[in-house]
């Protein structure tokens, strides 16, 4: 009996073949292709979102006064996460904008300087009459107002509806405490309350389209970027 070897079988050629004759006689079918290829490419070229590079990149286009809705377009194609591109975008403030509302926010800084200056004083004064040792806790306490200092002082977009909330938070525990704390109370609700004024104001005039929770939109639900 003579032995038989099969190379390989001609279907897949042929309905390479019969495929492509069809493309080539349906236009329509030629076009879904090409963009269904030309979608797979673009998605293989894409990568994680590397934040420091994309808000260089975005700092780099407000510069030039390039349109935001551009700038998400062009990072959308390098980056996966639209939705956090998106707020890196709307909370970066403009060099026009950022100089017009410079005063104001230094003026920010230092009511939280004096804030972070004051816990110190307290925490001092608190800890040294329990022990000596503990002093050093006191520059602790003020850990978190430096954070919002620092972020302040970027000029960070989401950073001045968090620091007006919490501003908000410690009024209402400065009241309940004003009596135990008499004239030092009155002022440190005074501190405050310009400090939530302070926030919401420049979050509302530097910041419009960023909210409490990312980037506002608009009716249809489009994303509003400034």
């Amino acid at each position: 009996m003579p032995f038989q070897c099969k190379i390989g079988s001609s279907q897949p050629a042929t309905t390479a073949v019969v495929f492509d004759r069809k493309a080539s006689r349906n236009p329509q079918l030629n076009i879904v292709m090409s963009v269904g290829t030309h979608f797979k490419k673009k998605s293989m070229t894409k990568k994680s979102l590397n934040k420091k590079e994309a808000l260089k990149t975005i700092k780099d286009r407000i510069q030039v006064n390039t349109p935001r809705q551009e700038i998400l377009n062009e990072l959308s194609d390098q980056y996966f996460d639209k939705t956090t591109i998106s707020a890196l975008i709307a909370s970066t403030i403009d060099p026009q904008t950022k100089e017009k509302y410079k005063t104001f926010n230094n003026l920010l800084l230092g009511l939280l300087a004096l804030t972070i200056i004051a816990k110190i004083l307290v925490g001092i004064v608190l800890f040294s009459s329990l022990s000596p040792f503990l002093i050093p806790i006191a520059f602790v306490l003020p850990i978190l107002t430096i954070w919002f200092a620092l972020e302040v002082s970027k000029f960070k977009g989401y950073i001045y509806n968090i620091l007006g909330m919490l501003a908000i938070a410690s009024i209402f525990n400065s009241i309940g405490n004003i009596g135990e704390s008499g004239i030092y109370g009155i002022i440190d609700i005074v501190l405050v309350l310009a400090i939530c004024g302070l926030s919401f104001y420049l979050g509302s005039k530097m910041f419009p389209n960023y909210g409490f929770f990312g980037p506002k939109k608009d009716t249809e639900g489009n994303i509003l970027l400034g």
